[in-house]
């Protein structure tokens, strides 16, 4: 994928109103997803964005051969992991924090 704005994303908190929601204190649990052999680049800084509930947490996540740079000068791109079960396999980028 090229330029792809939200290469990988799982976002349990998302809503569709142009002010900032609250986070959700239920949502849909999400768990055994695999992400494997995805290559490119993002449009954003932020290229793996995991926003996972706290009451819910994603679970049992797997990111395989991910390689995702910034489209902009193919800089590195970053990854925000928040309450996800993730298991990282070798040639992982960008990794969670």
């Amino acid at each position: 994928m090229y330029n792809v704005s939200n290469p990988i994303i799982i976002d349990q908190n998302y809503c569709d109103q142009s002010k900032p929601c609250k986070e959700q204190s239920s949502a849909v649990q999400v768990k055994d997803v695999l992400y494997n052999n995805i290559n490119g680049t993002s449009s954003d800084e932020i290229a793996i964005n995991f926003i996972c509930s706290k009451n819910h947490p994603c679970q049992g996540i797997v990111l395989r051969n991910v390689n995702l740079l910034q489209e902009e000068e193919h800089r590195p791109a970053k990854a925000i992991c928040n309450n996800v079960m993730l298991s990282e396999g070798d040639n992982v980028f960008p990794q969670c924090p």
